[in-house]
């Protein structure tokens, strides 16, 4: 790359704050990682466009946040204003979150930003049928919706024999407008807290949305619980148009709402699915995670990084009870410890040094 490159990452943030944790990371992790000097600009406040020419960058990172900006006028008139204050000679790198969002419009705003590479969560099977070959002018990585720091390395976990906490899980009031995947963010949770009662055990659950926990102490409540259940984050819908209700966050929760008919909707099983920051974050807390069973981006297996429950759930009662068993939980946690998180596989410090030399070079 010779001489010491600069990078710029723009993001658009104007909720609350502080970030959770995998968001904040996703972001500042390039000021920890990247082989040069990095900048940031805030797209979702004024801005002089004239100073990202001034910076002349050699990278220029758009992180989802900022294009998630194109929901909105505003959030997408700013977007471009940096855009096309972004010398010709810098390469250009995105990672969008959501993609099945309005995903014509983030088609249109990739090419239209001349996007060098595009950072995708997507499995590669679909990626030629969400980004067609003859309308992607760029290269396309998978990409992770979130990766393990140094500082979460290091963090020290203590047995699971001693945790106070049998299982935790937070979720919020999903709209009907995610599908299936939305129903079961919330009922893997509910079914969890069911368990606990029944059996006397511990549990910190909550799937309204109401005890939403950010920067660390999600990472504490990790390290305080035996267990954890989850599900792949993604979507059963997809809204080509940008149809969906998104601006509403309690749209489309009354029983007999219906998509709009520019909806696809997506059979069990054939999802727009991906692994979630939270299951790296039990991988490097040695969570015993209880998952419904599914890809998880490639990362996590079956039986030997988590235990998998079916899609109805008629199993999660057994598989939550092995959680209570010490030898063979802690088996598995400290299994997956070190082929997923010590290994440094799967680490900002890795991704952001590769991605720069693939884009530098």
């Amino acid at each position: 790359m010779g001489s010491r490159p600069t990078a710029l990452v723009l993001y658009n943030w104007r909720g609350q704050w502080p970030m959770r944790r995998w968001e904040h990371q996703r972001i500042f992790a390039w000021k920890s990682y990247f082989p040069g000097s990095v900048a940031f600009l805030n797209i979702g406040f004024p801005f002089n466009p004239t100073w990202i020419t001034r910076l002349d960058p050699d990278l220029v990172m758009i992180d989802a946040t900022a294009l998630a900006a194109r929901y909105t006028r505003i959030g997408l008139g700013g977007l471009r204003r940096a855009m096309d204050a972004t010398p010709g000679r810098a390469r250009r790198v995105a990672a969008p979150l959501d993609e099945f969002l309005g995903l014509q419009a983030l088609r249109d705003l990739l090419v239209e930003a001349r996007i060098d590479l595009l950072l995708t969560a997507l499995e590669p099977a679909l990626w030629d049928e969400v980004y067609p070959v003859d309308q992607r002018p760029y290269a396309l990585r998978r990409f992770l919706t979130a990766y393990v720091d140094d500082r979460l390395m290091r963090r020290t976990s203590s047995d699971l024999a001693a945790r106070p906490i049998s299982v935790s899980y937070r979720a919020w009031e999903t709209p009907a407008w995610l599908g299936e995947m939305g129903r079961l963010k919330r009922e893997v949770g509910l079914r969890a807290q069911a368990w606990a009662q029944a059996g006397g055990h511990r549990a910190d659950v909550a799937v309204d949305g109401q005890r939403r926990l950010v920067g660390e102490a999600w990472i504490r409540l990790l390290g305080a619980s035996r267990a954890v259940v989850g599900v792949e984050g993604g979507s059963s819908l997809v809204d080509p148009k940008g149809d969906l209700p998104t601006s509403d966050p309690t749209s489309g929760r009354s029983a007999g709402w219906m998509p709009p008919s520019s909806a696809i909707v997506l059979a069990p099983g054939a999802e727009i699915r991906a692994m979630s920051p939270r299951h790296l974050e039990a991988v490097a807390t040695r969570t015993f995670q209880v998952l419904v069973e599914g890809d998880y981006s490639g990362v996590l297996e079956a039986g030997v990084h988590y235990q998998p429950v079916r899609r109805d759930l008629s199993d999660i009662d057994a598989a939550l009870d092995r959680s209570q068993d010490p030898q063979r939980a802690q088996a598995m946690v400290d299994r997956a410890y070190e082929e997923i998180v010590a290994s440094g596989r799967y680490s900002w410090r890795a991704v952001v040094g590769d991605i720069a030399r693939q884009v530098l070079a």
